[in-house]
């Protein structure tokens, strides 16, 4: 009796806790359990989210670095293109220049060889004619008429000395023959090189409308879409980045070379006598202001004059020419150290025809303007500074 009251109270206790468990499921703790870990997966969820949102915006960022380089690249490689291309026109206008000149010196020749010619074949028709109507006795006639020995000996010489300089006579005329065939070849060698060279002018020019197109197809790419104008200030921003890098090199050996540019300049570099950098409008001013190029807004450390593409790009005053080379983004660039921590920037150049080390006097040519660099125009972009700080050049510049 007393096993089977034990196994009665077991049967109760496992009743009891099976109700405790039904209820403690139903209970709204167990709910809350249940929510924490709903809670919990949504949260790593979006934390997963999150992570793909930060490798995606990371390879934007990458992919971003990576055709701004291109881009820079793409406008620096076309420029060198175009300035080679444009090297090589100059050196075959040259020849051209020079092989015109040579056919000039021909023509000049042969007209002179022409007159000398007829002269010489009227004397010749002269001559021969006397000779047909002396017959074969023409000769000896003169010899047995004469009276005494000394008049034969003066006559004999006298008819030596005509055969020579007939002989010679016809000789001379021979040669300028020659000569004259062998002018008329080198004449026709020289214009066909002629015709050749102004064929490779016609496809040099071709080329540079090509690359031109080229580059103009590039900088249109940058304006397309909002993220592209994003790109391309942040291209600006890297050209800039790498100016106020030079400038600041440029600064530091200029405390050391500003003795020797005081002693060679005797140009006094002060507001409102600086001549301008070029001749052209003034399209852009020192501030904020919306690019020529890109249809975004800047803040300029320079001002921008429009100019035809070949123009002269002057020193503003005399000093000590310190950068010309390509700079990413500017194109062929001059910067030139006046002394006293002044400065000088040159930009867009089409052709430098100064050298890094160079000193020059107030007006000299440092090159000719162009669009090489972020532009697709002619354009002049010229800064001033004090050390690495831009000032306003206009309030430097003499009034015109």
């Amino acid at each position: 009796m007393e096993k089977s009251q034990s196994t009665t109270r077991v049967g109760k206790r496992r009743l009891v806790l099976a109700c405790c468990v039904v209820l403690f499921l139903s209970s709204p703790v167990c709910s809350w359990g249940a929510s924490l870990q709903e809670k919990i997966e949504k949260e790593k969820q979006t934390l997963q989210q999150l992570k793909q949102e930060i490798r995606k915006t990371r390879k934007q960022r990458d992919q971003s670095r990576k055709k701004q380089a291109e881009v820079l690249q793409a406008i620096e490689r076309l420029d060198r293109q175009l300035h080679k291309e444009r090297q090589e026109s100059t050196s075959i206008n040259r020849e051209i220049e020079q092989i015109g000149r040579e056919l000039d010196k021909i023509d000049a020749q042969l007209t002179g060889l022409r007159s000398d010619m007829r002269e010489k074949r009227a004397v010749i028709g002269t001559r021969l004619k006397q000779l047909y109507m002396e017959g074969r006795a023409g000769w000896v006639s003169p010899l047995m008429t004469a009276i005494s020995y000394p008049q034969f000996q003066r006559r004999l010489l006298y008819l030596s000395s005509l055969a020579k300089w007939q002989r010679n006579l016809f000789e001379e005329y021979r040669g300028q023959v020659a000569q004259r065939e062998r002018l008329h070849a080198k004449q026709e060698k020289i214009r066909e090189s002629l015709i050749a060279r102004k064929s490779r002018i016609a496809e040099k020019l071709s080329v540079i409308r090509d690359v031109k197109s080229q580059k103009h197809v590039v900088l249109s790419s940058l304006k397309k879409t909002t993220r592209s104008q994003e790109l391309t200030l942040r291209t600006l921003d890297q050209a800039e980045g790498r100016k106020e890098i030079l400038l600041k090199k440029l600064e530091q050996r200029s405390q050391i070379a500003s003795g020797i540019i005081k002693k060679r300049t005797t140009d006094v570099f002060r507001r409102g006598a600086l001549l301008w950098p070029a001749d052209g409008d003034l399209v852009g001013v020192f501030g904020r202001q919306k690019h020529p190029t890109f249809d975004t807004y800047v803040r300029k450390k320079g001002i921008e004059i429009a100019s035809k593409e070949g123009s002269d790009i002057r020193a503003v005053s005399g000093g000590h020419v310190v950068y010309a080379d390509w700079l990413r983004g500017y194109g062929l660039v001059v910067i030139m150290d006046h002394g006293n921590n002044y400065f000088t920037f040159y930009a867009h150049a089409s052709k430098l025809l100064v050298k890094e080390g160079e000193m020059v006097a107030k007006g000299a040519v440092l090159g000719e303007t162009g669009s090489s660099g972020l532009t697709n125009r002619s354009i002049l972009y010229f800064e001033l500074r004090k050390g690495t700080k831009p000032v306003n050049p206009l309030r430097w510049l003499a009034k015109r």
